[in-house]
C-alpha cells in the first residue's frame, strides 16, 4: 500500500465516527511529519477524505475540509474543483 492509502485507512474511522476533534489534530501531525520516504499527495488525500466524509454526511468536517483547501498551491486548488459538485450532491442525498 502506499503512504497515502494507509493515511485514507488511518483518517477513515475519525469520519464515520464524525470526530472531528480528532481528525483535526491527526490532520496536523501528520501532515507536518518529516518522516514519510517520500512526498505525499496531500491533494489525492484532501479528495479522499473530503468525499467519505461527504458521502457520511459529515458537513462539520466538510466545512473544515473547505477551509484547508485554501492552503493549497493554486494549481492544485484548479485540479481538486471537481469534488466540491460531487461533495455536494452526496450531502444532499
Amino acid at each position: 500500500m502506499s503512504i497515502e492509502e494507509d493515511l485514507i485507512r488511518d483518517i477513515k474511522p475519525l469520519i464515520e465516527d464524525g470526530n472531528l476533534d480528532a481528525l483535526q489534530i491527526a490532520w496536523e501531525e501528520l501532515s507536518h511529519n518529516t518522516e514519510f520516504d517520500r512526498p505525499v499527495a496531500w491533494d489525492y488525500v484532501y479528495q479522499k477524505v473530503y468525499l467519505h466524509a461527504a458521502l457520511n454526511k459529515q458537513r462539520s468536517i466538510c466545512q473544515w475540509m473547505d477551509e484547508l483547501y485554501v492552503d493549497f498551491d493554486p494549481v492544485i486548488q484548479i485540479a481538486l474543483r471537481h469534488v466540491f459538485p460531487y461533495a455536494r450532491y452526496l450531502l444532499n442525498q
